[in-house]
C-alpha cells in the first residue's frame, strides 16, 4: 500500500512542459517510474498469491483478506492505466515541442534572411555584378529552404490529424511562419527586379568582363597544367577540375542570361550605346565556346592517370590483406569439446564470410586492370603480372579456408553425438521415476491433472523417439565413415536403445489406469453442470415480465431471443455431448452403467421442459412488442405532427421578396408532410389489425391513440392550408403596396415638376412650358392602365376580406385622392399658364405701343412751326403722315384697352367677395335684431368696407401700381431662416432676434428699431426685402420646440419661422402678413392699358412687365 500511495503521489503531479528540454526530462523521469512500477509488480503479485492461498484455505479472516487484495489490485490497475495515459501524453508533448522548436528555428532563419534582404546597396553600380551574383545565390538558398516549410506543413497536418487538441497551438504559428516566408520571397523578388532593372546595362557589361577575365585565368591554368606522379596528386587535380566544371556551368547560365538581356537592351537602348555591348558579348561567347574542348581533354587525361595509379594502390592493399588472413586459415586447432568446436567454427565462418564479401572487390580490381590493358596502357605488362600474382594468392586463401571448414565439421559431429547421448540417458532415467507412481486421483480435477502430466510425459517420450533414432543414424554413419571414435559410439548407442524401450512400456500401463478413472469423474461433472445450467435457464424462461413500453419490451425481446438462441445452441450441443459420453461408457461395459443410464434420463427430461418454457415466453413477448410498437409509433407520429405544428411560422414577411422566400419554404414544408402522411396511414392499418386481436380496455386505448393522431393530423392540415392562403394574401398585399408606392412616387415627382418649373420671361418661354405641361398630360394618360390594375387588385383584396383591408382602403383612398389632386393640379397649372401667356402677350403689345408713343413724343413736343412756306408745307405733310399713323395704331390701342382674362377673373373674385360680405352682413343683421346698436354698427362697418373696396378699385384704375395695405405692421420677433429656395437650405438656420417691418406687400428684417428708423436700407446681414406675393402664412402648430411660432413660405420657396411674444401678438402678425399678401396679389393682377406720362410711375410700370428671377 505504501508503494501504491507513492505511485499515486507521483502520478498526481501534472506539470505541462513549456519547452522541449523540459518535456524530454519529464518523459525520462516517467519512463524510469514505469520501470520501477514493473519491478514492484513482482512484490504485489507475490502478495496477491499469498492472499489467494489464505482465502482458499478458509482463513478465519478470509473476507477482509479478499477485500484488501481486491483493493490493492484495483489501485495497481488504476495506477498502471494512469501511468500509461500520462506516458502517452508526455510523448505527445515531446512531439509537439520538437515541432514547435523546428518552427522557431525556421522562423529565426526567415527573419535573418529577411534582414539580409533589406540591404539597399543595390543602387550602386560599382559592384553590381557581384551583388547580382550574390542575390541569385540568395534566391537559390531561399528556394532550397522552402522544402523545410513544406515539411513543417506536412508534419503539422499529420500532428493535427493525430492529435486534434494541438491544432489551436500549431495553426497560428504555422500561418505566421508561412506569411513571413511569403513576405521574404516577395521582397527578394522585388529586390532582384529593382537590382536588375536599375543597372541592366552595367550588369551586362560587368558580367561580360567577369566571364572574360575568368576565361583568361582558365587558359593560363590549362597552359601551365600540373603533372601528377601519384594517386594523391591526381585526386587533387581531379577536385580542381570538378570545381572548374561547376564554375563553367554557372558561367554558362550567365552567358544565356547575357543573350536575353542583350536582346532586351537592343529593343530599349539606342543603337550607338548598345553596339559596344553587343561586340563585347560576341567576343566573350566565342572565347567561352573555345575553352570547352581543352577542358574536356584535360579531364579525360586526369581520369586515365587516376585509374592507373588507383589500380596499383588497390593491388598492394589486397596482397597485404590476404597475407594477414592466411595464418588463421591454416591453424591446426580443431577443438576437444563441443563448445570449443563451435567457437572455432564460428570464427572460421566469419572469416569465410569476410572472404566472400571481399571477392567482388578483388574481381573489380582485376577488371579495372584488364580494362587498362585493353585500352593499351604503357604499363600493360606490369598490370598483367600484378593481376596474376593477386589471383594466385586469393585462390590459396580460399583453399585454406575450405580445408579448415571440413576438419571442423568432422570434429563437431563427433563431439555433438557424445553430448546428445549423455543428455538422452539422463532424461530417460528421470522419466522412469514418474511412470512408477500408483496415484489415480481423488476427484476429476486431480485425475485431470494426473492425466495431463502423464500425457505430457508420454508425448515427450514419443517425441524423444526421433532423438534416439537420429542418434542411431549418426552412430551408423560414423561406423561407415571409418572414424577413429566409431567403436565407442556404437556401444553408447546400444545402451540408449534398451533404456528407451523400457520407458515406453511403463508409460502405456500408467495411461490405462488414469483414463478409466478420469472418464467416470468427467461424466459426473458434466451431468451436474448441465442440470444446474438448465435450472438457471428455467428461471429466466419462466419470467412473467412483458415490458412497460416499446423500448423496454424491445430490449426484453432482443435479450430473450438471444437467450433462446444461445440456450438452444449451447444446450443442445451440451446435452448431445453428455448423451454420447454416457452411451459410449455403457457400451464399453463400465462398472457403473446403471447410474450412468439414470443420469441420462433425468437430464433429457429437464431439457425438454426448458424448451417448452422458452417457446411460450417467445410468443408472449412477440404479442406485447407488437402492441407497444403501435403505442410507440402513435407517440412518435403525434410528436412529429406537433413539432410540425410548432414549425408553422406566423411570419408573413416584410416585402415581396421575403414573402416569396416564405412561400418556397412552405412548399418544401408541405413536401415533407407526404412522408408523415404515409406514417399516419400506417397507424390506421396497424390499429385495425390490433383491434381485431384485443378487446376491452386495450382496444379502447388503441382507438384513443389512433384518434389523437388523426385529430392532430387534421389540425396540421388546416394550419398548413391557412398558412398557404395567408402567404398568398400577403404576396398580393405587398404587390399592391409596391404598385401604390410606385404610382405615388411618380405622382409626387410629377407634382414636384409642376411646382418647381422656372418662371417664363417671355411669350416663347410660356409656350415652351405649355408644351412641357402637355407632355406631362400624355404621361398621365399613359399611366391610366397602371392605375386601373392597381385599383382592381385593391378591390379584389377587399372582396376577399383581406386581413389588412383597412390599410388597403386607406391606400386606395390615398391613391385616388393623389390622382385627383394631380389632375386638378395639372388643370390649375394649365389655366395659370394660359393666363400667363395672355399677360405676356399683353405685355408684348403694350411694350410695342409704348415704344411707338415714346418715338412720337419728340415730334408732338417740338415747337418748330416753320420759317418759310416750304418748311410749313413740309411740316403739314409730316403731321398728316403722323395722323395717318396714329389712325393705324388706334386698333392696337383699342385691343390693349380690352380686359384680359386675368382681370376678368379678378373682378369676378371681388364680386364674389362683395356678395360674401353682403351675405355676412345680412346674417349679422339677423343675429343682432335684439341689439339695434350692434346692428347699426355692423351696417356702418359693412358700408366702410364697401367704401374701402371702391376706393382701392378706383386707385388701381388710376395709378396701375401696387396697392398698399394701410400703414403695415412692424415689431420685434425671433426668426429662424430655414430655406433660401425650394432646393437650397439656408446657410444660417439659427434663431435670431430681429426687428421685422411688413409694408407695401414686402417684409424686411433689421437688427433693431433704431437701425430701421435711421437707415431703412441697412437690413439684417445685408439681406434683401422679400416679396409677399402668393406667400403662405400660417400658424406652425406642428412645430413643438417653441411656442407662438408662425410659418411664412414665399413664392420662391424661401421659408421663415417667426416666434411672437404671445398668442395675441402671433394672431396680429398672421392677420397683417395675410393682408399684405392679398394686397400684393390684387396689385399684381392689374394690367395697364397705356403707359403713364409721369416719370415717377415709370419704374413701377416697367417692373410689372420686367420679370426677373427672384
Amino acid at each position: 500500500e505504501v508503494l501504491l500511495s507513492q505511485q499515486e503521489h507521483f502520478l498526481s503531479k501534472d506539470d505541462t512542459p513549456v519547452n522541449l528540454e523540459q518535456a524530454e526530462n519529464q518523459l525520462k523521469r516517467h519512463e524510469a517510474f514505469l520501470t520501477t512500477m514493473e519491478a514492484n509488480d513482482d512484490k504485489i503479485n507475490t502478495l496477491l498469491q499469498v492472499a489467494d492461498t489464505l482465502v482458499e484455505k478458509d482463513h478465519f479472516d478470509a473476507d477482509k483478506i479478499g477485500k484488501r487484495a481486491e483493493n490493492i489490485t484495483g489501485r495497481r490497475d488504476d495506477n498502471r492505466q494512469r501511468a500509461l495515459d500520462q506516458h502517452e501524453k508526455l510523448k505527445n508533448q515531446v512531439k509537439l515541442h520538437e515541432f514547435l522548436q523546428d518552427l522557431e528555428e525556421l522562423a529565426e532563419w526567415v527573419q535573418e534572411k529577411y534582414a539580409t534582404s533589406q540591404d539597399e546597396s543595390y543602387r550602386s553600380a560599382k559592384t553590381i555584378h557581384s551583388k547580382w551574383t550574390r542575390h541569385q545565390a540568395f534566391e537559390a538558398e531561399i528556394a532550397a529552404n522552402k522544402e523545410r516549410l513544406f515539411e513543417a506543413e506536412k508534419s503539422a497536418q499529420e500532428l493535427s490529424k493525430e492529435k486534434p487538441e494541438f491544432k489551436d497551438v500549431i495553426e497560428p504559428k504555422l500561418k505566421e511562419l508561412a506569411k513571413q516566408f511569403d513576405d521574404l520571397e516577395v521582397h527578394t523578388k522585388e529586390k532582384g527586379a529593382m537590382l536588375f532593372d536599375a543597372n541592366r546595362e552595367v550588369l551586362v557589361q560587368q558580367t561580360c568582363d567577369d566571364i572574360d577575365s575568368y576565361i583568361t585565368d582558365l587558359e593560363k591554368q590549362i597552359v601551365s597544367g600540373d603533372t601528377a606522379n601519384d594517386l594523391t596528386s591526381v585526386n587533387i587535380l581531379m577536385q580542381k577540375q570538378q570545381v572548374i566544371q561547376t564554375q563553367m556551368a554557372v558561367k554558362a547560365r550567365q552567358v544565356e542570361e547575357i543573350d536575353k538581356q542583350t536582346e532586351y537592351l537592343q529593343k530599349t537602348v539606342p543603337e550607338e550605346k548598345i553596339e559596344p555591348i553587343v561586340v563585347k558579348k560576341t567576343a566573350v561567347l566565342e572565347r567561352f565556346e573555345k575553352i570547352k574542348a581543352p577542358l574536356l581533354e584535360r579531364q579525360k587525361a586526369l581520369e586515365k592517370k587516376k585509374e592507373a595509379f588507383q589500380f596499383c594502390r588497390d593491388v598492394e592493399d589486397e596482397k597485404l590483406w590476404i597475407d594477414e588472413k592466411l595464418p588463421v586459415a591454416n591453424s591446426p586447432d580443431y577443438g576437444n569439446s563441443l563448445f570449443n568446436v563451435h567457437v572455432l567454427k564460428k570464427k572460421n565462418q566469419s572469416l569465410a564470410t569476410e572472404i566472400d564479401n571481399h571477392e567482388p572487390r578483388i574481381n573489380a580490381i582485376c577488371n579495372n586492370g584488364r580494362k587498362l590493358i585493353d585500352e593499351g596502357h604503357e604499363d600493360a605488362k606490369k598490370f598483367e603480372a600484378l593481376i596474376s600474382d593477386l589471383t594466385q594468392k586469393w585462390q590459396e586463401l580460399k583453399d585454406a579456408i575450405e580445408n579448415r571448414r571440413k576438419h571442423l565439421l568432422e570434429s563437431e559431429k563427433v563431439q555433438q553425438y557424445f553430448f546428445d547421448a549423455q543428455e538422452a540417458e539422463s532424461w530417460m532415467s528421470e522419466q522412469e521415476l514418474y511412470m512408477m507412481v500408483e496415484d489415480r486421483g481423488k476427484d476429476e480435477i486431480s485425475a485431470q491433472n494426473l492425466m495431463k502430466k502423464h500425457e505430457n510425459l508420454e508425448q515427450s517420450v514419443e517425441d524423444y523417439a526421433n532423438t534416439i533414432r537420429q542418434l542411431g543414424e549418426v552412430a551408423r554413419q560414423f561406423s561407415g565413415d571409418d572414424i577413429s571414435s566409431g567403436d565407442a559410439v556404437a556401444v553408447k548407442q546400444s545402451q540408449l536403445d534398451k533404456l528407451y524401450a523400457g520407458l515406453k512400456d511403463l508409460a502405456g500401463e500408467r495411461r490405462a489406469r488414469l483414463n478409466e478413472a478420469l472418464q467416470l469423474f468427467m461424466l459426473s461433472r458434466e451431468v451436474d453442470d448441465l442440470e444446474q445450467w438448465i435450472t438457471d435457464r428455467e428461471v429466466v424462461a419462466g419470467s412473467q415480465e412483458l415490458g412497460q413500453d416499446f423500448d423496454h419490451v424491445t430490449l426484453l425481446s432482443e435479450r430473450f431471443n438471444e437467450f433462446a438462441r444461445d440456450t438452444e445452441a449451447v444446450g443442445g450441443e451440451r446435452v448431445a455431448k453428455v448423451n454420447g459420453i454416457a452411451d459410449n461408457l455403457i457400451q464399453a461395459g463400465h462398472s457403473d452403467s446403471a447410474t450412468i443410464a439414470e443420469w441420462k434420463d433425468n437430464l433429457n427430461e429437464s431439457w425438454q421442459d426448458l424448451l417448452e418454457l422458452i417457446e411460450t415466453r417467445t410468443q408472449m413477448l412477440a404479442a406485447s412488442r407488437e402492441l407497444h410498437k403501435f403505442f410507440h409509433d402513435c407517440k412518435d407520429v403525434l410528436g412529429r405532427i406537433l413539432e410540425k405544428q410548432h414549425g408553422v411560422s406566423d411570419e408573413l414577411g416584410r416585402d415581396a421578396g421575403s414573402v416569396s422566400t416564405l412561400q418556397r419554404k412552405h412548399y418544401n414544408f408541405l413536401q415533407d408532410l407526404i412522408t408523415l402522411y404515409s406514417q399516419v396511414q400506417q397507424i390506421q392499418e396497424e390499429s385495425a389489425k390490433l383491434q381485431d386481436a384485443y378487446a376491452g380496455d386495450k382496444a379502447k386505448e388503441i382507438t384513443n391513440r389512433e384518434q389523437e393522431v388523426l385529430h392532430a393530423w387534421d389540425n396540421l392540415q388546416a394550419m398548413c392550408d391557412a398558412r398557404k392562403q395567408k402567404l398568398a394574401d400577403t404576396g398580393d398585399l405587398f404587390r399592391f403596396f409596391n404598385m401604390v408606392r410606385i404610382l405615388m412616387i411618380w405622382m409626387e415627382d410629377l407634382v414636384r415638376q409642376m411646382n418647381t418649373s422656372e418662371k417664363p420671361r417671355d411669350v416663347s418661354g410660356v409656350e415652351l412650358l405649355m408644351n412641357n405641361h402637355q407632355s406631362l398630360k400624355a404621361e398621365i394618360d399613359t399611366r391610366e392602365d397602371n392605375f386601373g390594375a392597381c385599383i382592381s387588385l385593391g378591390k379584389e383584396l377587399l372582396t376577399r376580406n383581406h386581413y389588412a383591408s383597412a390599410d388597403i382602403k386607406d391606400r386606395l383612398m390615398t391613391l385616388s385622392n393623389s390622382r385627383n389632386a394631380l389632375l386638378r393640379r395639372w388643370e390649375e397649372r394649365w389655366e395659370n399658364l394660359q393666363l400667363i401667356l395672355e399677360v405676356y402677350q399683353f405685355a408684348r403689345d403694350a411694350a410695342v405701343a409704348e415704344a411707338w408713343l415714346i418715338a412720337q413724343e419728340p415730334y408732338l413736343l417740338s415747337s418748330e412751326l416753320g420759317h418759310t412756306i416750304d418748311e410749313v408745307e413740309n411740316l403739314i405733310k409730316k403731321h398728316e403722315a403722323f395722323e395717318k399713323s396714329a389712325a393705324a395704331q388706334e386698333e392696337r390701342f383699342s385691343a390693349l384697352e380690352r380686359l384680359t382674362t386675368f382681370e376678368l377673373k379678378e373682378m369676378k373674385r371681388r364680386q364674389e367677395l362683395a356678395e360674401e360680405a353682403e351675405r355676412q352682413r345680412i346674417k349679422e343683421e339677423q343675429e343682432a335684431k335684439a341689439a339695434s346698436e350692434a346692428a347699426e354698427q355692423a351696417k356702418r362697418e359693412a358700408e366702410r368696407r364697401d367704401d374701402v373696396d371702391v376706393g382701392a378699385s378706383h386707385d388701381d384704375s388710376e395709378r396701375g401700381g401696387t396697392p398698399g395695405a394701410g400703414e403695415g405692421h412692424e415689431g420685434y420677433v425671433t426668426r429662424k431662416h430655414e430655406w433660401d429656395s425650394t432646393t437650397k437650405k439656408a446657410s444660417n438656420r439659427s434663431w435670431d432676434k430681429v426687428y421685422m417691418a411688413a409694408k407695401a406687400g414686402r417684409i424686411s428684417f433689421y437688427k433693431d428699431q433704431k437701425g430701421y428708423k435711421s437707415n431703412p436700407e441697412l437690413t439684417f446681414r445685408g439681406e434683401p426685402s422679400y416679396d409677399l406675393q402668393n406667400a403662405a402664412i400660417e400658424i406652425a402648430s406642428d412645430y413643438t420646440k417653441k411656442k407662438h411660432v408662425l410659418r411664412v413660405k414665399l413664392a420662391n420657396g424661401a421659408l421663415f419661422l417667426l416666434q411672437a411674444h404671445d398668442d395675441t401678438e402671433m394672431s396680429q402678425w398672421v392677420t397683417s402678413l395675410k393682408a399684405q399678401s392679398d394686397s400684393t396679389a390684387v396689385a399684381a393682377s392689374r394690367s395697364q392699358t397705356l403707359p403713364a406720362t409721369s416719370q415717377k410711375d415709370e419704374p413701377k410700370r416697367r417692373s410689372f412687365f420686367t420679370l426677373k428671377k427672384k
